[in-house]
């Protein structure tokens, strides 16, 4: 790093006693637990070669291997080259004259043939920079081989702010960089993170790790995720850090990227690790390892009662009603989507939700759904839980065939949920509302506004972009389709009253009746057109799920024995 303030890492990559010949080297192109190949190699300058103190010719094979030719009797051959780091996200690097965060898969060249061979990395830091990383040591660290050197991110800047707390008997480590990193979301920010850890643990029976970090950048740049062996990378608004609004969201995305130490890191179908990180690798299995830990991250604020359960049931409707305003629910199923998400879950569209669905979304509403058949087919005697801790007792950290989640799940469950695995994630039925009885809960659809305040349906959002009033998404198959209404439209006017933003355009909905024929002038293409079409009724905005009257005993134990708290009182 001779100047932060460029952007750029300065990496010598050295091979030891390597053979005489041709010896390639490679750069990934994409990060395992982000399914799109980045092409890391466009951001590599100045690549440069040397063996027994000569340069060596060096012939790029593709788009990310070059290949050198050892000359006989060398005792090493070093790669040094420069890679632009100013993308700040999970998955990326980044590199300013105060902050860094360095991601071995867009850093770290390897030798194909070699990446079971033990690595040491040295730092060249600022005197006043400190580091976090999951790996062993500060300036000079070890890892046992590739796989668990790019597993592992490190952060490195001047004003890490570091939080040492123990959970289930191990060290762990909160390392927060950026605005309001010296402040806690909450006083009990520690506290809960470890009764999730904790909580956790009890599902598995241990902690798979000497020491797990937490590597937290606060930015403007937006929030996210990505899971490792033994820390994870998560990014979080200031907003949400210093005053967040939404504690169970902020404490919902450290428990997703928690679980995902087990499921992904270590339990997941063999073809993800050990990894090809030249080539796409497809499992069908994506709603499983994403979905579900989407499904688990609350469940685990429940169960370890950080947040109330009535907060948890309100999340679970709520991804009800998203999934339900998404048509392409009804086209492509779970284990499709896990297939696809190379080509479809990073490259969104307008279109996007009429043709596919998430498997994060869906995958954890499948988790939701199939743990409460499990419960069903079992009399309450069985959970999802006890899938994950009998598939670690088979399985450890050896990788699994790609059958084996399914089948230890019709295993555990029987046929009822050889039924629900057909319907839910090979197929494209609805979810089985009814089996929320069996804990006490109905599924309410509703309103959020009186009757007359109810805004009626065209078939197509709209979003306030530049000082315009877009069309965001037009609906498969309703009115604003049929009516010749496009993406990326100029809404102009409904009725001949000029609508300028969004808030004008709802307002303007709830003034129109069911049936009644609506104008919409609009520009398409630098035409001004007219649109007419009708009305639909207003759509339920209201998803809630509820405890039933006079919920039984029965009705009351499975939903403890689920969550682990009470049944909640009746509204």
């Amino acid at each position: 790093m001779p100047n932060p303030r460029s952007h750029y890492f300065h990496v010598e990559a050295r091979f030891l006693e390597p053979p005489s010949g041709l010896f390639d080297v490679s750069l990934p192109v994409w990060t395992p637990g982000s399914y799109l190949v980045r092409e890391y190699a466009r951001h590599v300058i100045n690549l440069s070669a040397s063996a027994n103190g000569e340069t060596m010719p060096i012939v790029q094979r593709d788009k990310a291997t070059w290949q050198i030719e050892v000359p006989h009797g060398a005792d090493a051959v070093a790669f040094r080259y420069d890679v632009y780091a100013y993308e700040l996200t999970v998955r990326t690097s980044y590199l300013d004259a105060d902050y860094g965060l360095a991601h071995g898969t867009t850093l770290f060249l390897y030798h194909p043939e070699w990446k079971d061979r033990p690595v040491t990395l040295t730092l060249d830091l600022p005197d006043d920079w400190s580091v976090a990383s999951g790996l062993d040591g500060e300036r000079v660290l070890s890892a046992p081989n590739y796989d668990a050197l790019v597993d592992c991110p490190i952060q490195m800047g001047r004003r890490l702010v570091r939080y040492p707390f123990s959970a289930g008997g191990v060290p762990h480590t909160l390392s927060v960089a950026g605005l309001g990193a010296d402040q806690l979301p909450r006083p009990t920010f520690l506290e809960d993170l470890t009764r999730i850890i904790e909580t956790a643990q009890s599902i598995f029976g241990s902690l798979p790790y000497s020491h797990y970090e937490f590597l937290v950048t606060v930015n403007e740049a937006g929030g996210g995720g990505l899971e490792h062996r033994n820390s994870a990378n998560i990014m979080v608004p200031p907003s949400r850090w210093r005053n967040p609004r939404d504690y169970r969201a902020l404490l919902s995305l450290f428990a997703h990227e928690f679980f995902h130490l087990w499921n992904v890191k270590r339990l997941h179908p063999t073809v993800l690790g050990p990894f090809d990180y030249q080539h796409e690798v497809y499992t069908s299995l994506l709603w499983a390892l994403e979905g579900i830990t989407d499904y688990m991250a609350p469940w685990l604020l429940a169960k370890s009662q950080t947040i109330p359960a009535t907060e948890i049931l309100d999340h679970w409707a709520k991804q009800i009603a998203t999934l339900e305003s998404q048509p392409g629910r009804w086209l492509t199923s779970l284990a499709d989507a896990s297939r696809q998400a190379w080509i479809r879950q990073y490259r969104p569209d307008a279109n996007t939700p009429n043709i596919t669905i998430s498997y994060y979304l869906k995958g954890a509403l499948a988790g939701l759904f199939l743990d409460l058949e499990m419960l069903q087919a079992t009399d309450g005697e069985k959970t999802l839980t006890d899938v994950f801790s009998e598939l670690w007792r088979r399985y450890g950290e050896g990788g699994y065939p790609e059958d084996a989640f399914e089948a230890l799940l019709v295993e555990m469950g029987g046929a009822p949920l050889q039924r629900a695995l057909a319907r839910y994630v090979h197929g494209t039925e609805p979810f089985d509302e009814s089996l929320f009885d069996i804990v006490g809960l109905r599924l309410e659809r509703g309103f959020q506004d009186a009757e007359d305040r109810r805004p009626v349906w065209l078939g197509f959002w709209v979003t306030d972009r530049q000082g315009k009033l877009l069309v965001r998404q037009v609906e498969r198959g309703g009115p604003g389709e049929e009516a010749g209404i496009s993406p990326d439209d100029e809404i102009l006017a409904l009725n001949g009253e000029r609508i300028r933003t969004a808030e004008q355009f709802n307002e303007r909905l709830t003034q129109l009746a069911p049936g009644q024929s609506v104008d919409v002038l609009l520009a398409h293409q630098g035409r001004v057109l007219s649109r007419p079409q009708a009305a639909l009724p207003p759509r339920p905005d209201r998803y809630q799920l509820v405890p039933v009257a006079d919920a039984s005993l029965a009705q009351r134990e499975r939903f403890e024995r689920w969550l682990g708290v009470p049944l909640p009182q009746d509204a």
